[in-house]
């Protein structure tokens, strides 16, 4: 029998064994406690499901709007517009007139915006030991994508490595 299917075996009676002794902990347990209702077990499914069903993995929508209204405040404060009380369309809809009016100071800003970028992406490939000096923001996210990338592929070997030798 080769190892891999021997140490499925044994990772299965583990399992079954395990499932077993707890099997008669929970029961001797369960007269103690209620079993949740369906509809507690209903929320808590629900509960789960929209953490994933984002990007933000569990920040929804209220999250990226909240992020877009940030940011459209920090425009509007460069272009001397007054944020209190705005919500992100009226926001939109100033900065829109701002930028028509005064293009120079519309690319000065993301001119500003872009070098921020860049900095923290060198400060960030610094900190993994990349070279930043001469490259673009582009050039640096994906040197910095792959050496993540690298990173958990060597952590994901690692834990594999572990788990083999600790069978």
């Amino acid at each position: 029998m080769t190892t891999n299917r021997l140490r499925t075996r044994l990772a299965i009676l583990g399992t079954a064994a395990a499932l077993i002794l707890t099997t008669g902990t929970v029961c001797a347990n369960s007269a103690e406690s209620a079993i949740p209702s369906s509809d507690q077990l209903q929320a808590q499914h629900e509960q789960k499901q929209e953490h994933w069903r984002h990007g933000d993995h569990g920040k929804g929508r209220e999250h990226r709007e909240a992020r877009k209204l940030e940011h459209l405040q920090k425009a509007a404060v460069y272009f001397g517009i007054t944020t209190e009380g705005k919500t992100a369309e009226q926001l939109q809809e100033e900065l829109k007139a701002a930028i028509k009016k005064n293009p120079t100071k519309w690319e000065k800003f993301k001119a500003e915006k872009k070098a921020e970028r860049l900095a923290r992406l060198q400060e960030k490939a610094t900190r993994l030991g990349i070279q930043t000096q001469g490259k673009t923001a582009k050039q640096l996210r994906e040197e910095i994508h792959a050496a993540c990338k690298e990173h958990g592929m060597k952590k994901d070997q690692k834990e594999k490595s572990k788990s083999y030798s600790a069978s």
